[in-house]
C-alpha cells in the first residue's frame, strides 16, 4: 500500500495505521468528525497536527455534499486517491434496547448508515474515472463479546454492504476489501491488514478475519 490514503479518524486504529503509513511512504488524508453527542463512537474534535505528508478534513457524515467537498479537497491537495481505510467501530453506548431513544437511532442512521453511504458512493465514482483505487474496510468490535442490538444491526448492514459492493464492482478498475477484526492487539491487526490489503490475489466478496478468541460474531461469519 502507497500513495495518497484517506482514512478516517477517531477509532484506535487510525492512528496506528498513520503512524504506519507514513512511515511506509504514504500521505496521509485524516477525515475526522465532530459530531458530538449520545452516539456509538467518540471521536476528536480537536484540530489535528499536520505535516508536510498529510492534512485533515472535518467530515460531516450527515452530508452528501460534505462527503463530495471531502472528496474534492483532497483531489486539491493531491490530484488523486490512490487508498480509502473507512473503520467502524462500536462505542461504549450501553442503554437497554427499550430505553434507547429515537434521537440516537436518527444519529446511528445518519452518521453509520447515511454517512458511509455517502462516502462510499463517492469513492467509488472517483475511482472509476481515475480508473484505479483501493478501498479498505475496517470493522472492529474492539474485543467486544456483544454488541447493543443497535451497534448489532449497524455492524452487520455494513458488513453485508461492503461484501456487496466488492462483488458488484468486480469487473471495475477498483479492489474493495473487509476486514474484521476482534483482537487486543492492534499492532499484529495492523500488519495483518496492510498484508492482506496489498495482496495481488484479490478475491471479490472475502472477508478477512483477524480474531484472538472465539466471540459472538463467530456464528454469523460466511
Amino acid at each position: 500500500m502507497s500513495g495518497i490514503t484517506l482514512l478516517t479518524d477517531g477509532t484506535r486504529y487510525s492512528s496506528l495505521l498513520k503512524r504506519k503509513l507514513k512511515n511506509d511512504g504514504d500521505r496521509i488524508v485524516l477525515l475526522s468528525d465532530a459530531a458530538s453527542g449520545d452516539s456509538a463512537v467518540a471521536v476528536s474534535d480537536k484540530p489535528v497536527k499536520q505535516d508536510s505528508r498529510d492534512h485533515s478534513i472535518v467530515w460531516n457524515k450527515r452530508s452528501p455534499l460534505s462527503a463530495r467537498n471531502a472528496l474534492l479537497s483532497t483531489l486539491n491537495s493531491y490530484n488523486k486517491v490512490d487508498n480509502a481505510i473507512l473503520i467502524y467501530q462500536p462505542g461504549d453506548y450501553n442503554k437497554t434496547f427499550h430505553e434507547t431513544s429515537s434521537a440516537v437511532y436518527d444519529l446511528q442512521i445518519d452518521r453509520w448508515i447515511k454517512g458511509y453511504g455517502y462516502l462510499l458512493k463517492e469513492i467509488i465514482q472517483l475511482y472509476i474515472k481515475q480508473q484505479n483505487g483501493n478501498l479498505s474496510f475496517i470493522l472492529d468490535s474492539d474485543g467486544m463479546t456483544v454488541l447493543t442490538p443497535l451497534e448489532s444491526a449497524v455492524y452487520s448492514y455494513l458488513k453485508n454492504l461492503v461484501q456487496s459492493l466488492s462483488v458488484l464492482y468486480q469487473n471495475e478498475p477498483l479492489r474493495i476489501n473487509c476486514f474484521e477484526s476482534d483482537t487486543s492487539r492492534p499492532d499484529d491487526f495492523i500488519d495483518f491488514f496492510i498484508k492482506n490489503s496489498s495482496d495481488s490475489k484479490y478475491s471479490p466478496g472475502r472477508i478477512h478475519r483477524f480474531a484472538d478468541k472465539k466471540s459472538l460474531f463467530d456464528f454469523g461469519k460466511n
